[in-house]
């Protein structure tokens, strides 16, 4: 894998990992504004889904170091880089999608903290 396809998978997981971050704070910034019965049970539900995201980013980050290491062009890390290459993309959609369903979470006026999603 060229040094430039590496760092380009390097950046996006990083800003995945960001934009988790930014969607944990922007629940928590909801959670001091909305505290009922109702609301709490979707943001536990949306809590689960960042810690999920959180785990799945730790091992593609795992996996993306180790595909470093390796200096091979061979089927196998073909076969895993195309794999990483997927899972970045399926981690892009979900987060996208959580995005959605944090838009309209209530907030104190500022404008929500997002970066917005690439490609």
């Amino acid at each position: 894998m060229s040094r430039e396809k590496k760092s380009e998978l390097l950046r996006m997981l990083e800003f995945l990992k960001q934009e988790n971050i930014l969607l944990k704070q922007r629940l928590m910034e909801a959670l001091q504004l909305d505290s009922s019965r109702q609301f709490l049970e979707r943001a536990e539900s949306l809590q689960q889904q960042f810690l999920q995201n959180d785990q799945a980013l730790a091992l593609m980050h795992h996996d993306l170091v180790m595909l470093y290491q390796k200096h091979s062009d061979g089927k196998s890390y073909l076969l895993q880089r195309e794999g990483l290459e997927s899972d970045l993309d399926k981690m892009k959609e979900e987060i996208g999608h959580l995005r959605t369903q944090c838009a309209d979470l209530p907030n104190s006026g500022g404008a929500p903290a997002s970066y917005g999603l690439p490609g």
